[in-house]
């Protein structure tokens, strides 16, 4: 189980330097060994409860496993826990083993893959880039699947729900509004979505700028923003922190910060974590 530093706010960078990535190497059941594809680059390395970590993972010509033009076979069966990814750059064909099913990805796709579904990703070159969630409990939830859920970042249904939320100090509060595209993994409590603020956005003033206390109530929360800009200020250590789009903010359950949302529109794609099953 990872261990956390209390009051820390994780921040990546949309554009890691070339010092930051080194092999992704893991442990393959389905090969029965040990595997290096790719290169990864870690921005958040743990969280309150359960194992937890996020950043990026890239495939091109000179990477690990892969192809000469930069394309390349992975074959992955997520054994480190359920992953929700974003695919940034590039382009794959992933293939579910015990389907048979396909699926062609592409930039602003998102990727729900259950714990131990084994795949075969067929990476078209010359350069792929995804962000990624990795989280794993030891409470199991007797949920499986054999199937990836396949999403968007431009997801739009007809009705966003307002995010009516409590806070412990503040109390009841409505800020924004999302949809939700997973509800539950293998593991502990899994949720990710889509949120959004802005102009004629429920909590949002005139100007589409939004500001509100939280302190991640239901779990950890990690995100990839996807427009706009965001200032977080720790109320614990009084640091503060600016974000902008395509960069990566972990938040910590139980933490207390501030956030605003710049004008005219911020939205992001959220993943929230906790080791505790959620009613």
């Amino acid at each position: 189980m990872s261990t956390l530093t209390k009051g820390r706010v994780h921040g990546g960078s949309a554009d890691p330097t070339k010092h930051e990535w080194s092999p992704f190497e893991w442990e393959e059941p389905a090969l029965g060994r040990t595997e290096t594809q790719g290169e990864v680059t870690v921005f958040r390395p743990e969280g309150a409860s359960g194992n937890l970590s996020a950043g990026f993972w890239r495939y091109h010509a000179g990477a690990p496993g892969a192809r000469s033009d930069g394309s390349g076979t992975v074959v992955w069966s997520a054994p480190l826990g359920d992953e929700s990814a974003v695919v940034i750059e590039g382009s794959a064909v992933i293939t579910v083993t015990a389907t048979g099913k396909q699926y062609e990805v592409g930039p602003g796709d998102i990727i729900h893959e259950p714990k131990g579904l084994e795949q075969t990703w067929e990476i078209n070159g010359p350069y792929f880039k995804k962000f990624w969630v990795i989280w794993d409990s030891p409470t199991s939830t007797g949920a499986s699947s054999d199937d990836l859920v396949i999403a968007s970042i431009n997801d739009n249904p007809e009705g966003w729900t307002p995010y009516d939320f409590t806070e412990p100090a503040e109390g009841d509060l409505t800020k924004g509004e999302l949809i939700f595209q997973r509800e539950g993994g293998s593991t502990g409590t899994l949720l990710s979505g889509l949120w959004r603020s802005g102009k004629g956005i429920a909590g949002s003033e005139a100007d589409g700028t939004l500001t509100t206390p939280y302190t991640g109530v239901l779990g950890d929360e990690t995100i990839l923003l996807l427009e706009g800009e965001v200032h977080v200020h720790n109320d614990e250590t009084g640091e503060d922190f600016d974000f902008k789009a395509g960069d990566v903010i972990g938040l910590t359950s139980g933490e207390h910060i501030t956030w605003t949302s710049k004008s005219p529109f911020t939205k992001k794609f959220w993943v929230i974590t906790n080791e505790a099953v959620s009613s």
